[in-house]
């Protein structure tokens, strides 16, 4: 018979999380900048461009908490997967942070459709 072994170990998650989410940086902000230029709009596609940007260091330092909170330290026997309060701060966190970017997420592209909404309707008038 062969050992049993995990899949995916911790390292390789980690180094995962952290490649993807500083790409994920580095491309939304690519991006935004490259549609500020192509569209002439200023800085609302930037702006857009790095409000998206922004969850790949937020992933990064959530996943970092996450891992301190549940982690194993066989010195002093702390084991945070077993704790009621990591469960809740979790909850919270999820809750917390999902609810500020999509009110945020929302003010910011509603703002800039209604900056669009008039340059469109002067467009069909002429």
């Amino acid at each position: 018979m062969t050992d049993m072994r995990e899949i995916v170990d911790i390292r390789t998650v980690d180094a995962a999380i952290k490649i993807g989410g500083a790409a994920w940086f580095v491309v939304c902000l690519l991006i935004g900048g490259l549609l500020t230029a192509l569209r002439r709009r200023g800085a609302a596609s930037l702006l857009q461009g790095a409000f998206l940007a922004s969850v790949g260091p937020a992933v990064i330092g959530l996943w970092l908490l996450y891992s301190w909170m549940t982690r194993y330290d066989p010195q002093t026997g702390y084991y945070g997967l077993d704790k009621v309060w990591v469960l809740a701060v979790n909850a919270a966190l999820f809750v917390v942070i999902g609810a500020a970017y999509g009110y945020l997420g929302g003010r910011l592209w509603a703002r800039h459709a209604s900056q669009e909404a008039p340059e469109a309707t002067d467009a069909n008038r002429m």
